[in-house]
């Protein structure tokens, strides 16, 4: 049996091997996605001089999304624009302003959310990485959206927070590739 330290094969995931999956965003406007979390809520019982506790229902966290601000294409717009398809529109118009966010809505302005983890390339010719996880989010809809600040006290790039809220989570992976990304 060989062990993961001695094993020249083995690779562990990273970090900064990942790809967002995110209807029209560009991969490189992306700098970073928080994996998916489930919590599971516990029930007590208590009998005589112990406590004994039950699992619950399960609940997924939001997911936040940061992305940088390049001038073309602009990621602010893009993101205003997708506030707008949800259902958002700005009371200076009384019919408009009755509008109002509906699930349907929301769900077509994010898309599809696949938070995809990234293998090493396969070696000097080959040019491709592996697709080695992936999270499918069900359901997405943006719950917050910031679009940053500016400092003159700074060099940073412009970043955009989001917080996309789901109904569920699914994984895929496992011992071969999903999928080829070049």
């Amino acid at each position: 049996m060989s062990s993961f330290w001695s094993e020249q094969s083995l690779e562990p995931k990273r970090k900064y091997r990942f790809r967002l999956l995110l209807s029209e965003n560009d991969a490189y406007t992306i700098k970073s996605v928080k994996n998916p979390t489930v919590k599971i809520s516990e029930t007590p019982h208590k009998f005589l001089n112990h406590t004994f506790y039950y699992p619950g229902r399960a609940e997924w966290d939001p997911v936040d999304v940061t992305f940088v601000d390049p001038s073309n294409p602009d990621q602010t717009l893009r993101l205003y624009n997708k506030l707008i398809k949800a259902g958002y529109a700005s009371p200076k118009d009384a019919v408009k302003a009755l509008s109002g966010f509906t699930k349907a809505a929301a769900n077509s302005a994010v898309g599809s959310v696949k938070i995809q983890a990234l293998g090493p390339i396969g070696g000097v010719s080959d040019t491709t990485l592996d697709v080695i996880g992936e999270w499918k989010l069900f359901n997405p809809f943006f719950t917050n959206i910031s679009w940053g600040d500016f400092s003159y006290d700074s060099e940073d790039m412009l970043e955009l927070n989001t917080t996309i809220r789901y109904d569920y989570a699914e994984y895929s992976g496992g011992d071969k590739p999903l999928a080829k990304f070049s």
